[in-house]
Formats: C-alpha cells, sequence, structure tokens
C-alpha cells in the first residue's frame, strides 16, 4: 500500500491525497470484510453447538419415549399372565369335569384309586403350568425393566454426546477465530 501510495505522490500532491483517501477506504472495506466474516464464522461456531446440543437432547428424548414404552408394556405382561391362568384354571376345571364324568358314568368311586390319581395328576400339571408361566412373567417384567433402564441411559449418553461435541466444535471455531486476530498485549 506505501508503494501506492508513493506512486501516487509522484504525480502530484492531488493525486497522492486521492490516492490516500483510496487506500484508506479500501483497507476499511477489507477490514468490514474481515468483520463480517469472523461474525459469519462465529454464528456458524454458536449454530454448531446449538445443533448438536438439540440432537443430543432428541436423541435422549426419543429413548425416554422408549423406555415409557417398555415401562407401560409391563402391566400388559401381568394382565395376560393373568389370563393364562385363568386359561389354565378353566382348562383343568373341564378336564376334572370329564375325568370324574367318565368314572362316574363307569360306576367307580371318585375319592381313591385311579380317579382320584387322575384329578390329582390334573392339579400337578395345572400348578406347573401356572408357576412356569409366574416364572416366564418375571423374566419378561424383568426384562422391560432393564430395558427401560437402557434406553434411558442411553439418552444420558446421547445428551452427554451432544453437549461434549458441541463444546469440542465451538472451541475449535473459537480458537480458529482467535488465531486470526490475536490478542494484543497491552503495554505495561
Amino acid at each position: 500500500m506505501e508503494l501506492f501510495l508513493g506512486v501516487a505522490g509522484l504525480f502530484g500532491g492531488g493525486g497522492g491525497a486521492a490516492a490516500t483517501g483510496a487506500a484508506t477506504a479500501a483497507g476499511s472495506a477489507i477490514s468490514t470484510a474481515s468483520t463480517i466474516g469472523t461474525i459469519l464464522e462465529g454464528g456458524a461456531t454458536v449454530l454448531g453447538l446449538v445443533s448438536s446440543i438439540a440432537a443430543g437432547s432428541a436423541e435422549k428424548e426419543q429413548m425416554e419415549l422408549a423406555a415409557i414404552d417398555a415401562e407401560r408394556e409391563q402391566p400388559l405382561e401381568i394382565l395376560q399372565n393373568i389370563d393364562r391362568r385363568t386359561s389354565l384354571k378353566a382348562a383343568a376345571a373341564d378336564a376334572i369335569g370329564e375325568i370324574d364324568t367318565a368314572y362316574a358314568a363307569s360306576g367307580v368311586d371318585l375319592s381313591f384309586g385311579s380317579a382320584r390319581q387322575a384329578r390329582q395328576d390334573v392339579f400337578r400339571e395345572t400348578d406347573t403350568g401356572i408357576t412356569t408361566d409366574a416364572g416366564t412373567t418375571m423374566s419378561r417384567l424383568g426384562r422391560l425393566q432393564e430395558r427401560a433402564r437402557s434406553y434411558r441411559q442411553m439418552g444420558k449418553r446421547a445428551m452427554r454426546a451432544g453437549v461434549l461435541g458441541g463444546l469440542a466444535g465451538a472451541a475449535s471455531g473459537f480458537s480458529r477465530m482467535s488465531g486470526r486476530y490475536p490478542m494484543r498485549r497491552r503495554p505495561t
């Protein structure tokens, strides 16, 4: 720029003044463009931070909804267990009725012998079925509870990752901007 001013000075005082004014205007325009670029880069950095946090928050919300779904399946599992127990008991009652009818029709005393053994077998099978189903239900409930906990943990990790990723991106962006405009130390 000094070369430009020197050359302009060779052609006369008025030209030098005009050249100085033009150089000052050009420098001001460059400075303004640089400031606008910095503002835009800062805005993009902040937008990246906000976007990363919003993405983490959205994923956390999805995981929370999945956890709520898993928790809502638990009462349904309990109702299904009650329905299965009721069905097993009804089937046992029907089987005992058929056994009693068959033995009574043949004139056999139902209180002892093979008739009594057949009834006990039905009760034992029913108890086994109910116990097995109760164990299966407890296992399913445990898995649903574990799934809900797992979803919540994944949601927390997603939120943490969004915040940390956003902060890392912001730090990087602000570092690039501060590298262009090093802080000047004040004379002591």
